[in-house]
């Protein structure tokens, strides 16, 4: 083991003081405000916690009939998806979508917060406040014992400068902050720690074989899986551990069948770590397997694998371009340690094609590919040999100074951009090319910045260099107002009357003018433009632009009503601009009209379109 010579560990004062500025940045985005979408427990988490409210308070896990009123009191997520009606199983029985390993490592803190909860007078239903706070420090907590772990594996191999700047370097310089502190609720922190730990245990028992440490690696396993099936790659690390070739194949396996108790010892404690969901999925199924992920399915034949890495939608390598540097060190690792790279790298491989394979690649709301946070603790070895590399005594102080320099501003930008994620200027899921450059480096997006989520273009140039024409307006005021049309006299801006947008009216009226009247040409643009009120988002609302030609659309540009720059109860103007058709004629339309997708109730008023032309 490396260590300094006066016995003073840089890592592990490090290390503690990483996990103070991670509980820091954790009070600093508390989201205990359960009303809030953004609360702990919410979509994907709530299914993976379901488990401990329907056993532990209500005693209802088969059809979980106290949900009703956790979804109307806190609204974790749109609509309840995180369980469905068994098939062919009585009316009403539901069987959970997600696996239950999480809800096994939360126990201790739900009935933490439980305890809480009747102490400070809070409602012991799961979900109120003291609960989401008691989640929310166990993924801290899993977090530093993964961090601790994986120092340790750190150290068998690496110096305290090397272990010390991984660490560094993992938490600060990619998306793992995100799932260890933010949101900690999900998977990833857990299964992180998880796979720090199958590493260590791997190390001691090829270090010093004993059937206990074979049962704790395959209970660590069974948990891997427990908590996320697809882990079950995880497998091939103890499996190729100490391989580099045929010979130490051979002899790999000479030592298995030498050490039969160890094996079967591991694999009793995979089946046992996953004998829970089994059994859940028995009682729930009558099947001992079951598929919960309905209609979503792997494509293993056609994996996303570019879009994985390199898309501007979740491109791991695109929004934590510092894990260039463990992918390299892949490559060192290959020359100097290949009893490390060869299991290092087959999982690598593995992992990275399983989770291309998934349908759904982007998996959801995230920052960058959250996916392949986990398996940073495996990537910490080659992580480890890059930076070993840079810190050789014959490297060139160029390329050091280059590495420091770089290194410096990739942290940077990850810290920005994890910090423009919890502000929603980074979108979680619906990322593209043209709005990621837009809000590169920006505090404050402009509207038109946020339009580009929506539509392909925007003016070229500042607004200062087009002269701006009112084309057309509707303010409402003429009509009567009637709920069938959707005018009301209720709220208006600068004016007496509006629209109210609701799942009722899916079409506002529109504004129609022919394009032959407009006087516009080629090269010059249009803007849509209409203000917003809303009393909490007008969520699943579109401003839509459209030509028409004998009734038929040629061109549909709609960006949404809701975005960072709304404020709730208050006037927000929302626009976009369109270039003019070079294919338009004189007799093509011009509508631009409100469209509500089931979405929610907002006010609309001064609806209107303008030209812009070059000066």
């Amino acid at each position: 083991m490396h260590s300094s010579r006066s016995g003073f560990s840089y890592s592990l004062v490090v290390l503690v003081t990483l996990f103070l500025l991670m509980l820091q940045a954790r009070l600093w985005a508390p989201y205990w405000d359960t009303h809030n979408v953004q609360a702990i427990l919410t979509w994907d988490a709530m299914g993976y916690y379901l488990y401990l409210p329907a056993k532990l308070i209500y005693n209802d896990l088969a059809y979980l009939r106290f949900v009703p009123d956790i979804m109307r009191e806190y609204s974790p997520s749109s609509s309840f998806y995180q369980a469905f009606q068994v098939p062919d199983g009585p009316e009403g029985a539901l069987v959970m979508k997600y696996t239950c390993g999480l809800a096994v490592l939360w126990t201790p803190f739900f009935w933490l917060g439980h305890w809480a909860a009747g102490w400070l007078d809070y409602p012991q239903d799961g979900f109120s406040a003291p609960y989401q706070v008691a989640i929310a420090f166990a993924g801290l907590c899993y977090g530093l014992l993964g961090l601790g772990l994986l120092r340790r594996v750190l150290l068998r191999y690496y110096s305290e400068v090397a272990t010390t700047l991984v660490l560094v370097t993992l938490v600060l310089g990619s998306n793992y902050l995100q799932y260890a502190v933010f949101d900690s609720a999900m998977a990833h922190t857990y299964l992180f720690t998880g796979y720090a730990l199958l590493l260590w245990l791997t190390v001691r028992w090829h270090e010093r074989p004993s059937r206990g440490r074979a049962l704790a690696i395959g209970l660590t396993l069974g948990l891997l899986i427990l908590i996320r099936p697809s882990e079950a790659v995880a497998g091939v690390l103890p499996l190729l551990w100490g391989v580099t070739s045929l010979t130490a194949a051979r002899q790999k396996l000479q030592l298995l069948l030498t050490r039969w108790p160890d094996v079967l010892l591991l694999a009793a404690g995979a089946l046992l770590g996953v004998l829970p969901q089994a059994l859940y999925w028995y009682w729930a199924t009558g099947h001992f397997l079951f598929y919960s992920y309905g209609d979503q399915h792997f494509s293993f034949l056609r994996p996303h694998t570019w879009e994985v890495l390199f898309s501007f939608r979740k491109g791991w390598l695109l929004y934590s371009p510092l894990l260039l540097l463990p992918v390299a060190g892949l490559v060192v690792l290959w020359r100097r340690q290949r009893t490390l790279a060869v299991p290092v790298l087959a999982y690598f491989l593995l992992n990275l094609w399983v989770v291309s394979a998934w349908d759904i690649w982007w998996y959801g709301g995230s920052l960058g590919q959250r996916a392949l946070v986990q398996s940073y603790a495996v990537l910490a070895l080659p992580w480890a040999a890059a930076l070993n590399w840079l810190l050789a005594p014959e490297r060139r102080a160029l390329v050091q100074g280059t590495a420091v320099v770089l290194g410096g501003l990739l942290l940077s930008l990850n810290l920005f951009q994890h910090w423009q994620y919890m502000r929603s200027i980074i979108h979680p899921e619906e990322m593209n090319r043209r709005y990621y450059l837009a809000v590169f480096n920006k505090t404050m997006p402009t509207q038109a910045d946020y339009a580009l989520l929506d539509v392909k273009t925007q003016l070229p140039r500042a607004e200062r260099y087009y002269q701006r024409r009112l084309l057309g307006k509707l303010d409402f005021e003429q009509g009567a107002v009637d709920t069938v049309t959707g005018i009301t006299a209720e709220l208006g801006y600068f004016s007496r009357q509006s629209y109210h947008a609701d799942a009722a009216h899916a079409y506002s009226p529109s504004l129609t003018l022919r394009l032959g009247d407009t006087g516009m040409a080629p090269g010059q643009y249009l803007r849509a433009s209409c203000r917003v009120y809303s009393d909490y988002g007008a969520w699943a609302n579109k401003l839509v632009m459209v030509v028409e030609r004998a009734g038929k659309t040629i061109v549909w540009n709609g960006v949404r009503l809701q975005n960072n720059l709304s404020i709730n109860r208050n006037w927000n103007e929302v626009y976009f601009d369109a270039p003019f058709p070079e294919e338009a004629q004189p007799d093509d339309v011009l509508r631009v009209y409100i469209l509500n997708e089931q979405g929610s109730g907002c006010f609309i008023d001064d609806l209107q379109a303008e030209a812009f032309s070059p000066k």
